[in-house]
């Protein structure tokens, strides 16, 4: 049996909206224990994708550097803002200005194997799954899939075996 992404994937996503700023964002992977939320409009539409590491490098500390201007001038850039206060810079922005605005998304009809691959190739925890319309239907993770393939080796779906 061939089965598809949409034989396995999570129905029950974990979204924001594209309207949220970035502090009740922060407190959605705090409250949920996620790492990353698919940005969606009012009609369920993927617009983009926010996670933990686009938060981190926000806040990070930014090495100096110095851009040659060419002759003699050098300009050197200084990060001097603490944590806290680049946190606290977050706050109130939308979190639009954070989000990959360029989202790969699968649909429910693919192989499992092909999403497998792209999970894997891509260094992705996890992508959205669209329909035909480009609405969010689910999302499937690295772990959903490894769970199918415990099932497959030592449950329900490798039994005939």
């Amino acid at each position: 049996m061939n089965r598809t992404i949409g034989d396995i994937m999570e129905r029950d996503v974990y979204t924001c909206r594209y309207d949220q700023n970035l502090g009740e964002i922060v407190a959605l992977f705090n409250e949920l224990g996620t790492s990353g939320l698919a940005v969606i409009d009012e009609d369920r539409h993927v617009v983009g994708f926010i996670s933990d590491g686009d938060i981190m490098k926000a806040v990070a500390a930014q090495k100096t550097r110095s851009i040659f201007g060419g002759g003699y001038a050098n300009m050197v850039l200084y990060d001097n803002e603490s944590f806290e206060e680049k946190a606290r810079a977050l706050k109130h922005r939308n979190v639009m200005e954070l989000a990959v605005q360029k989202v790969l998304c699968v649909t429910a009809d693919q192989s499992i194997g092909e999403i497998a691959d792209v999970l894997a190739k891509k260094k992705f925890k996890k992508v959205p799954v669209i329909d035909e319309d480009g609405r969010l239907v689910g999302v499937v993770r690295r772990a959903t899939i490894t769970r199918y393939l415990f099932d497959v080796l030592f449950g329900e779906e490798g039994a005939g075996e």
